[in-house]
Order: C-alpha cells, then sequence, then structure tokens
C-alpha cells in the first residue's frame, strides 16, 4: 500500500501515517526505513531527512498514537460529573478508543508483546502517566481503602481483554457480535466494578 505524491509540507504526517499501519502489523523487527519510504513513495535518504533512525521513527509514532488517546481518557476522568460516572466514561472512552482504533489496539498489543523495557517505560511514564494517575485518584475517591494501583491495571486489563480475544470468543458457545460492542463491554465492567466499590455516590 502506497500513499502517493506528496507535499514536502506533509512528508512527515505522511510517514506517520505509514509507519503508524506497518508497525502493529509487522512489529518492530518486521518493518524497514526501506518498507516505510516505499509506503510514501518517497527515498529511503529522504525518509532519513525526517527521522535519523528507525527508533526515531517508532518513538514518534508511538508517541503520536498513544498521546491523543491518552488525552481523550484524562478527558473522562476530569470532568464535572460524579466519580462513579467519570469512572463509567473513562471505561467507555477505554473501549470505544480499542473498538474504533485498530491500529492503536495492534500497537498496544505489539509493544506488550515485544516487551522492549525502554520503549515501555516511556509508554508508562511519559504517555498514560498522567491518566493512570487520575484513575487511580479516582478510585480512592470512591474507595479510599483500596489498593489503587492494581484496581487500575485490573480495570484497564478487563477492558482491553474482550478484544485481544476476539478471534478466539466468537468461537465460544454463546458468543454473540453485541458482546464485543463498547456499550456492552462498558456495562460488564462496570458491573464488576461497582459490585466491589459498593454503592457510591
Amino acid at each position: 500500500m502506497t500513499y502517493g505524491k506528496i507535499s514536502v509540507s506533509n512528508t512527515r504526517t505522511a510517514i506517520l501515517k505509514a509507519a503508524i499501519h506497518l508497525f502493529p502489523q509487522r512489529g518492530y523487527e518486521g518493518v524497514s526505513m526501506r518498507n516505510i519510504a516505499g509506503a510514501v513513495d518517497i527515498s529511503t535518504p529522504a525518509l532519513y531527512n525526517h527521522f535519523k533512525d528507525k527508533q526515531s521513527l517508532y518513538i514518534a509514532v508511538i508517541t503520536d498514537t498513544f498521546e491523543n488517546k491518552s488525552e481523550l481518557l484524562l478527558q473522562a476522568l476530569t470532568g464535572q460529573d460524579k466519580p462513579i460516572i467519570r469512572l463509567q466514561n473513562f471505561i467507555t472512552r477505554l473501549s470505544e478508543v480499542l473498538h474504533d482504533d485498530p491500529d492503536f489496539h495492534r500497537l498496544m498489543q505489539r509493544e506488550l508483546l515485544d516487551g522492549d523495557e525502554k520503549r515501555l517505560r516511556y509508554l508508562a511514564q511519559e504517555v498514560f502517566g498522567y491518566s493512570f494517575e487520575h484513575l487511580m485518584n479516582l478510585l480512592i475517591e470512591l474507595k479510599p481503602d483500596c489498593d489503587a494501583h492494581s484496581l487500575s491495571v485490573i480495570i484497564i486489563g478487563m477492558v482491553q481483554k474482550p478484544y485481544e480475544l476476539n478471534p478466539l470468543d466468537r468461537f465460544f458457545p454463546g458468543s454473540q457480535p453485541a458482546h464485543n460492542t463498547p456499550a456492552y463491554i462498558t456495562q460488564q465492567v462496570m458491573a464488576v466494578v461497582s459490585a466491589y466499590l459498593g454503592d457510591r455516590p
């Protein structure tokens, strides 16, 4: 797949757009700078005018991909609604992001599978850290004696896992297409979390 001839001013954007599709599909090791240059229809030396190496390009890709999503999640956590509604909004927004943006979901899975400590630390601390901290604070507000860190990880996992298991889940007895919609996943996760939190204002 190529993205056609592009103007100089749009070259960086086109490179990132191509890379965001290629890295989730093939993984970091499976993509070369030549692959990306070919997808954008520029020469490999021209690509190096924008990114000094594949690592710097990949960091730009995950930053561009994840920071936008992190901002959406942060907005859900910091609204003016009651705490339990903000938690529900966060779960809904995370589920929508995973459902609506397969490149984001695949890139997240790739990062977890690759296990590169430097990149994972960057994501945890520089990209998602602020949103994660707000989620922990919200859970403490709802249940002061909870283990906010572990509960935050569990909630994120409960939202993420149905999408990860979807290729297998559709063959399980009782599987229905509606089970992998954001609204249904939010409903199920909130039922579990609300039971743990108890009745909250």
